[in-house]
């Protein structure tokens, strides 16, 4: 059978990227596109998306153990990429709308400070009028605005796994918003998904700090970008295949319990 949410299981997940045939120059052209993608914006991550489904296609409708695909279906991965990436911004609209409409706030307001203050301060002998006070309310008010951003978008993301884990196995872009049809699959493994968001953020934690260590390191410090670019393809990689695995384990539990 294949593997669960259990240490085996996660080990088989975090190891996979770098075991089967041509693994290096699978992971190079992912990691290729991710550094593309920070270059170019959303072209690039489309078909990045679409392997990514592949390998859930795999875990969820297949049943089988994670391992890289090949990339050489770039239609295919261009459709799917769409898919995923299109039921994932969605989902993070709010946030980002929210981030968005912060930060312009922050923005506009702070530069009105500035002026307001400089202005005030050369034709007034009061340091501090009523309306750089409402400047002030109103740039701490889009603090706030992007705070509520961050902690939506946190709150949104633990519930984009088992969403788009049943649009692949579903195989239809509304499955991703059929809230009663993956809540059920989230409910039965709890337990796996909190696993898998804890690794998952581990892993991504333990990458990043190995990035900063280069970054302090003068010599090597030119290899950031790259080295980040590989970061996010092979954290990506792992997050997904843990958490489709986390989704099969959550619809196996229900079928146990029916």
């Amino acid at each position: 059978m294949a593997s669960t949410v259990t240490l085996e299981g996660v080990k088989k997940a975090v190891f996979f990227p770098f075991r089967g045939e041509k693994w290096g120059i699978k992971v190079l052209i992912g990691s290729a596109l991710s550094f593309a993608s920070f270059i170019i914006p959303i072209v690039p991550a489309i078909p990045m998306f679409g392997y990514f489904g592949q390998i859930i296609k795999r875990i969820i409708v297949q049943d089988e153990d994670p391992e890289l695909p090949e990339w050489n279906d770039w239609g295919t991965l261009f459709l799917d990429g769409i898919k995923l990436f299109g039921a994932v911004l969605i989902y993070l609209l709010p946030a980002l709308i929210l981030m968005i409409c912060g930060s312009i706030l922050f923005m506009v307001l702070d530069f009105s400070l500035a002026f307001s203050s400089a202005a005030y301060t050369q034709y007034s002998s009061n340091p501090f009028p009523m309306s750089m006070l409402g400047n002030m309310v109103g740039m701490f008010g889009g603090m706030a605005v992007m705070m509520l951003g961050f902690v939506v978008a946190f709150v949104t993301i633990i519930f984009i796994p088992p969403a788009l884990g049943n649009m692949i196995a579903k195989g239809d872009f509304g499955a991703a918003f059929c809230f009663k049809e993956w809540w059920p699959v989230l409910k039965a493994n709890v337990s796996g998904y909190i696993l898998a968001v804890a690794i998952a953020l581990g892993l991504y934690y333990l990458m990043y700090m190995l990035a900063m260590v280069l970054y302090a390191t003068v010599v090597l410090c030119f290899l950031l970008p790259f080295v980040f670019s590989f970061i996010v393809f092979i954290s990506s990689l792992i997050g997904f295949s843990i958490f489709a695995i986390a989704y099969r384990d959550g619809v196996r539990k229900l079928a146990e319990a029916s």
